[in-house]
C-alpha cells in the first residue's frame, strides 16, 4: 500500500489536482487560494508543490494530496486511494473482501444497470423522440448516460445473468420485492438520470415519467413524475449534486454556479454553453450541498418564478445563501417556467439572460419600491418594506455588502442613509461577520523568542539568501528552530514554509527584506534582555558580593551589553 501511495504522490502534480477546486495564485515560490473548507474572504489555503502538503491557517485542516480527497470527495482511505489511483494512472485494488461487498458491489450495480438503461434508449423510439421533443441533442443524451427502463424484471434478469446477487440488487434499490414475492425493477416507463458523484461513479438515479407509456396509462395508482433512487451506503441525496462532476472545473473557474432544479434544466443548458451549473435532484438544496459549492464559487445564480410565490421563495432561500456569504444574483426567464423550456424556445435568450443575471437584493428592492408596492404617503407600509429589508440585508454576513445594500435603499426609498442605519441597529440581531481566524495569542516572556524564532524560520524558509544569512544567528535560535535550519526536511518544517508562504507570500521584496532585519533585531533584543537579566541575578548573588574581581567583570559585562542594545535600537 506504501508503495502505491507514494506512486501517487509522484504521479499527480498537486497544484494542478487542486486547481480542479480551489482558485490557485502565486505566493512565493508556493500558492495561495481560499479554502474550500470553510467560508473565508481572505486566502488562508496555502500549497507547495514542492513539499506536496498544503494547509489552512483558516480552519487549521492540511495535509497530502489523499487527505485532501478523502475531505472534499467524503471518501474514505481506499476510495480515495482508487480514486486517486484512476486519475494518475495506477490500477489500485484497495477494498477488502468485506468492503467489495458493502461497496464496491453497489458501485459495480449502478454502473450496470447505467450501461443497460442506456443501450435500452436507443431500442425505445418512444422514449428517444420524447428527450428529442424536449430539445436534447443525441450528444447530450451520451455525454450524460440518459436512458429508458422498460420495468417489468428486465433489468433484474440481466443482473442475475451478469452474476449478481437478488439481495444486492435490492440493497442498491434497483428491485423491489411485491407481495407476490417477486422481484421487479424499481424503475418502470422512465427516461432515466444516471447521478454521479464528485469522482464521477455512478450512484443512483432519476426516472422520469414517459407520458405515453403503456404502464403508466394501465397503472392503477397515479405515479409519480419523478423517482429518485432510496439513499443507500454510497448515495447521499443531500450530499450529492447532479452534473458537478463534469461542471466543477467550469465552476472553480468562473468562481460562479447557476443552481437549477432538475436534470432536463440541467442538460439544456450544459447543451446551450453553460456549463457551469448543478442540479438539485429528489432533495432541496442542503448546507452540505452549499457547503460542497462554497469551495468552489462566491456567486450563485438562481432562477425563480416571476410572482408573489417566486419572490417567496427567493427570500425564503436568501438566508442559507449569505450564511455561506454567496453572493446571490437572479436570472430572469420572463414568461419562461424554466430554463429547459427558455432553451427549448431561444437558447440565445436564456445565455444572455445569464450573462444579465442581477443581485438578488437589487430584485427584491424593484418589486418592493415598484410604484404600486412602495405607496407615497403610506408612512407605516413604508416602515414595514424598509425593516422587512433591512432584516434581509442583516442576512449578509459582509459588512460591505450590508452597507452598499443600504445606500441603494437610501436611493430608492428617499429615506437618508443615516436614518436607515439607526433603524438597522434598531432591529438588532447579529450583523456583519466575524474577523477570519482567531486572533494572535498574547504570548507570556519566556515564550517570546519561540515566537520570533517561529516567525523568522517561516520567512527564511520562503528565501533561500535569508535562510544563509539567519544560519549567522543559529546559536540564538531555540533548538527545534536551529535544527530546521540545518535541514529544511527536518520535522515541522514543512509546516513553517507553507506559514511562511501565508504570512509573507503576497510582500514585496523590499518588505519581505525590511521584515526579515526587523525580526533579526528582536531576536537579537530578546536575547540581550536574557542575558542582563542573567548578568543582575549574578550581582545581586551573595558569592559575587564578596568579590570586587567578579563584581568588576559582571558590570563590563552589563556596559557591553547595554551598548549593544543601544546600537541595536539605533
Amino acid at each position: 500500500m506504501a508503495k502505491e501511495v507514494d506512486l501517487i504522490k509522484e504521479k499527480l502534480n498537486l497544484v494542478d489536482f487542486l486547481r480542479s477546486y480551489v482558485t490557485l495564485l502565486p505566493a512565493g515560490k508556493n500558492f495561495k487560494g481560499l479554502c474550500p473548507f470553510h467560508s473565508e474572504k481572505t486566502p488562508s489555503f496555502i500549497v507547495s508543490p514542492d513539499r506536496g502538503m498544503w494547509h489552512c491557517f483558516g480552519c487549521g485542516l492540511g495535509g497530502d494530496v489523499i487527505k485532501f480527497a478523502m475531505l472534499y470527495e467524503h471518501l474514505e482511505f481506499p476510495e480515495a486511494l482508487r480514486f486517486l489511483g484512476e486519475k494518475a494512472g495506477i490500477p489500485i485494488q484497495t477494498l477488502s473482501p468485506a468492503q467489495q461487498r458493502e461497496f464496491g458491489i453497489l458501485y459495480d450495480l449502478q454502473d450496470a444497470a447505467r450501461t443497460f438503461y442506456k443501450e435500452a434508449l436507443y431500442k425505445n423510439p418512444d422514449a428517444l423522440g420524447y428527450l428529442k421533443s424536449r430539445g436534447l441533442a443525441e450528444e447530450t443524451m451520451d455525454e450524460f448516460d440518459v436512458g429508458y427502463a422498460a420495468g417489468g424484471e428486465t433489468l433484474v434478469l440481466h443482473l442475475l445473468h451478469q452474476g449478481f446477487d437478488v439481495a444486492d440488487i435490492v440493497r442498491a434499490g434497483l428491485a423491489l420485492k411485491n407481495v407476490r414475492g417477486l422481484y421487479r425493477d424499481k424503475f418502470s416507463g422512465r427516461v432515466m438520470f444516471p447521478i454521479q458523484n464528485q469522482v464521477s461513479k455512478t450512484v443512483a438515479f432519476t426516472g422520469r415519467l414517459l407520458p405515453d407509456d403503456p404502464s403508466v396509462k394501465n397503472a392503477t395508482v397515479e405515479l409519480p413524475k419523478y423517482l429518485n433512487s432510496p439513499e443507500t451506503p454510497i448515495f447521499n441525496k443531500s450530499r450529492v449534486l447532479y452534473g458537478l462532476g463534469k461542471t466543477k472545473q467550469a465552476i472553480a473557474e468562473t468562481r460562479a454556479v447557476l443552481i437549477v432544479e432538475g436534470q432536463m434544466d440541467f442538460l439544456m443548458a450544459w447543451q446551450t454553453g453553460v456549463k457551469n451549473v448543478v442540479a438539485v435532484s429528489g432533495t432541496g438544496l442542503t448546507p452540505q450541498h452549499l457547503e460542497r459549492l462554497r469551495g468552489l464559487a462566491d456567486t450563485v445564480l438562481v432562477s425563480f418564478d416571476n410572482d408573489e410565490a417566486g419572490l417567496r421563495a427567493l427570500e425564503r432561500s436568501l438566508a442559507n445563501f449569505h450564511s455561506f456569504d454567496f453572493h446571490v444574483k437572479v436570472i430572469g426567464l420572463g414568461e419562461f417556467k424554466d430554463p429547459a423550456d427558455a432553451v427549448l424556445a431561444d437558447p440565445t435568450f436564456f445565455k444572455q439572460a445569464v450573462e444579465w443575471a442581477k443581485p438578488a437584493m437589487k430584485h427584491i428592492m424593484s418589486v418592493y419600491f415598484a410604484p404600486k408596492v412602495w405607496k407615497e404617503g403610506d408612512i407605516p407600509l413604508q416602515k414595514r418594506i424598509l425593516r422587512h429589508l433591512l432584516g434581509e440585508v442583516r442576512t449578509l454576513r459582509s459588512a460591505v455588502e450590508q452597507n452598499i445594500w443600504i445606500k441603494e435603499m437610501a436611493k430608492l426609498s428617499g429615506i437618508s442613509e443615516n436614518a436607515l442605519n439607526e433603524e438597522f441597529a434598531e432591529i438588532g440581531g447579529e450583523g456583519g461577520t466575524a474577523a477570519a481566524g482567531a486572533e494572535a495569542s498574547v504570548l507570556p516572556d519566556l515564550d517570546r523568542t519561540s515566537a520570533v524564532a517561529k516567525r523568522l524560520v517561516a520567512l527564511a524558509l520562503t528565501n533561500p539568501e535569508f535562510l544563509v544569512k539567519l544560519r549567522e544567528y543559529k546559536t540564538l535560535l531555540p533548538e527545534i528552530y536551529a535544527l530546521i535550519l540545518d535541514d529544511p526536511k527536518a520535522e515541522g518544517a514543512a509546516f513553517l514554509e507553507l506559514q511562511g508562504s501565508y504570512e509573507f507570500g503576497e510582500l514585496d521584496p523590499d518588505k519581505r527584506q525590511k521584515e526579515f532585519g526587523d525580526l533579526i533585531r528582536r531576536l537579537q533584543s530578546i536575547n540581550f534582555k536574557k542575558e542582563l537579566a542573567g548578568v543582575k541575578k549574578e550581582l545581586r548573588s551573595p558569592e559575587t558580593r564578596g568579590s570586587d574581581t567578579e563584581t568588576n567583570r559582571l558590570l563590563n559585562r552589563f556596559s557591553e551589553i547595554t551598548k549593544k542594545m543601544n546600537d541595536l535600537n539605533q
